[in-house]
């Protein structure tokens, strides 16, 4: 019996590594990476005593009257209206709010998370936060003539990171990021095929401690964890894009 046991639980596992492998290949031929340059210099500038070891840029394109449709009072779509409705629309999306309830159940925060319903500007307590705290806002949609859409980020706790350091000066092969910023953009309007259409992007960006020691080979976390983290990014631009022409489609 407990051969058996043990035979079906691999045999799952094995399934569920297959479906996943799947699915992440099929993220990936959908939504191939852009190059740096569609990013702004913000994205890739690390904070003090830190370096950004990679940049990830995904784009879709979807109906201009779709991403209009989640703010119903934009009469005329200027470039920064639109950017707001769709940074509004990616932390709206089901896969973010669940993410934001889940840090508000870690933190002790049983409040409806913020997803941007107000706008991203700063509030009292100053740089807006938003899903419970998990992401904060670090440059406005508009707010430099680089900005590309909204920059949020999130620094991670300090105690992971460093036990991963310690390990890593033992030998351990890898390391874990120390910050994660998120640029949500969106292009001019263009007509294709009689209808007006715009291509929204989601970007990621990570940070990692400098170790002197490591040299020019800095140690990051591993390649099977950076796949599973793009493909989660790839993931949040194809739920938010599905759920944008959906909203569009009931609103009609």
């Amino acid at each position: 019996m407990p051969r058996l046991v043990r035979l079906l639980g691999y045999t799952g596992i094995g399934v569920a590594s297959y479906s996943a492998h799947q699915k992440l290949t099929h993220l990936e031929e959908k939504y191939p990476g852009l190059p740096h340059s569609a990013g702004s210099q913000a994205l890739h500038t690390a904070r003090p005593n830190n370096h950004c070891a990679y940049v990830d840029i995904y784009a879709a394109q979807i109906p201009l009257l779709a991403l209009q449709a989640r703010n119903e009072s934009m009469k005329e779509p200027s470039k920064v209206s639109l950017e707001n409705a769709w940074a509004r629309s990616i932390f709206s999306s089901r896969i973010l709010r669940a993410e934001g309830l889940l840090i508000g159940l870690f933190t002790l925060n049983f409040s409806p998370c913020y997803t941007g319903d107000a706008g991203f500007g700063p509030d009292e307590n100053g740089p807006r936060v938003l899903l419970n705290g998990g992401l904060q806002v670090q440059r406005e949609a508009g707010a430099e003539e680089d900005s590309n859409g909204l920059l949020v980020s999130m620094r991670l706790p300090d105690g992971p990171r460093v036990f991963f350091e310690r390990i890593a000066r033992w030998g351990y092969p890898w390391r874990l990021m120390s910050c994660v910023r998120h640029e949500m953009s969106v292009s001019e309007p263009w007509e294709e095929n009689g209808e007006k259409v715009v291509e929204v992007r989601f970007a990621s960006a990570h940070d990692y401690e400098i170790v002197e020691d490591e040299g020019e080979q800095q140690k990051i976390i591993p390649a099977w964890v950076l796949r599973l983290h793009r493909g989660l990014a790839r993931y949040v631009l194809d739920s938010t894009v599905e759920e944008v022409k959906e909203f569009e489609r009931i609103r009609v």
